[in-house]
């Protein structure tokens, strides 16, 4: 090989290895996915405080890419979303960052390929599977990727407004509270959209959401606006397409268990939503949290100190035994989920409360083992879960 020639093989190497090097600072410097890759100068928190130097409070961390002796946003951790540590008072706590999200062309296709499935959601066979194990605790709660509850479901009034959560029952049917809507026959369809597979309030993910409008709404027959009886109501989803639910990762059915199917007391169940951090917080949370509450008798929730007899044999109670975590408002109609041979099933919708994380004033949660048989009759679908813990009679 003549020196013409090597010289014309370097310079061509040389090219393609500056092609790679602007392709990879452009890729990093916005956020894709998780943002573990991103490499930006974001250094504020998307509360507005300046982020303190990684090196001088990371005791533990080891050595992690990404992180040293700067104060950028990064997720050393897996997250949810790039992150940084900040000083609140005489504290020092974590808060997610404003990253920008890199759009589809920034984003090369074969690092991380969308995932298109063509089969709709095998309600019976895949129910209440979770794809990823639940991530970090945050300071001031636990926020979760989407994939640790994927049949939330995030309901809009006029795709602005948050109203309620839900839960992803059947490709097509989401279960949700009635009194998310109290004057359900001023409610327009039309206004009303559903978005699966989300994990911030205010942001969008194209490669893990999904939307729909509400074809139908059918409010139990017998909801109390006043008692909170028969806190329960049905919607039913379609997308642009005239199709249901797609199952991903971030985008599951929960199981239904078996009628009047009840739970000892003090068993350990998840609730999750976009609710309120705390009762006099001004705003929604922005992005998913999940917590751990024990359920009560209906003895214990009616007693002297707690709700006495505003506790109906349709209700379940739940709370963490020292009162710090509650479901709140902006929560309702999500669920009540507990885990029974390796699946997810839902025994409750959020409905009232007393506040929220008050002594001696737990959760209360619509009981929907009661309501199977009318799931059934509005829906079509099957009362009983087939193929898992109880065989269809």
């Amino acid at each position: 090989m003549n020196l013409f020639v090597i010289i014309s093989v370097l310079a061509s190497l040389s090219a393609n290895v500056a092609s790679s090097r602007r392709w990879f600072k452009k890729k990093v410097m916005c956020r894709s996915g998780d943002g573990s890759n991103y490499r930006g100068e974001v250094d504020i928190s998307s509360k507005g405080r300046r982020c303190l130097y990684w090196n001088r409070v990371m005791h533990s961390w080891g050595d992690p890419e990404g992180i040293g002796a700067h104060n950028y946003c990064r997720n050393p951790d897996q997250s949810t979303m790039p992150w940084c540590y900040v000083r609140k008072g005489k504290w020092i706590i974590s808060e997610f960052c404003r990253v920008p999200r890199c759009s589809t062309s920034t984003v090369k296709p074969t690092k991380r390929p969308t995932v298109k499935p063509s089969a709709p959601v095998d309600t019976e066979q895949t129910c209440g599977e979770l794809s990823e194990r639940r991530m970090n605790k945050i300071v001031g709660g636990s926020f979760i990727p989407i994939e640790s509850h994927p049949w939330i479901a995030a309901i809009f009034y006029k795709r602005r407004r948050f109203l309620c959560g839900g839960s992803l029952i059947s490709p097509c049917w989401v279960l949700t509270a009635a009194h998310c809507f109290p004057n359900d026959e001023d409610i327009k369809l039309k206004h009303l959209s559903v978005f699966l597979g989300k994990t911030a309030i205010n942001d969008t993910d194209a490669n893990r959401e999904q939307s729909f409008t509400v074809e139908k709404m059918i409010i139990h027959q017998d909801f109390n606006d006043t008692s909170f009886n028969n806190d329960i109501a049905l919607l039913k989803i379609t997308n642009s397409n005239g199709g249901c639910a797609i199952k991903t990762a971030s985008v599951r059915t929960v199981c239904l268990p078996p009628p009047h199917t009840q739970l000892l007391p003090g068993f350990t169940c998840s609730i999750a939503g976009f609710g309120k951090e705390a009762s006099g917080s001004w705003t929604f949370s922005q992005l998913l949290k999940q917590a751990d509450v024990k359920l009560l008798s209906n003895t214990e929730c009616s007693g002297e100190l707690s709700y006495k007899d505003r506790v109906t044999e349709n209700m379940q109670c739940a709370a963490s035994p020292d009162w710090s975590t509650d479901s709140c408002k902006g929560d309702s109609g999500g669920p009540l989920v507990c885990k029974a041979s390796g699946r997810m099933f839902l025994f409750g919708v959020v409905s009232w409360g007393d506040g929220c994380a008050k002594e001696n004033k737990p959760g209360v949660y619509t009981r929907v083992t009661n309501y199977n048989k009318w799931i059934a009759e509005k829906s079509g679908l099957s009362e009983y879960t087939k193929g898992l813990m109880y065989p269809q009679k």
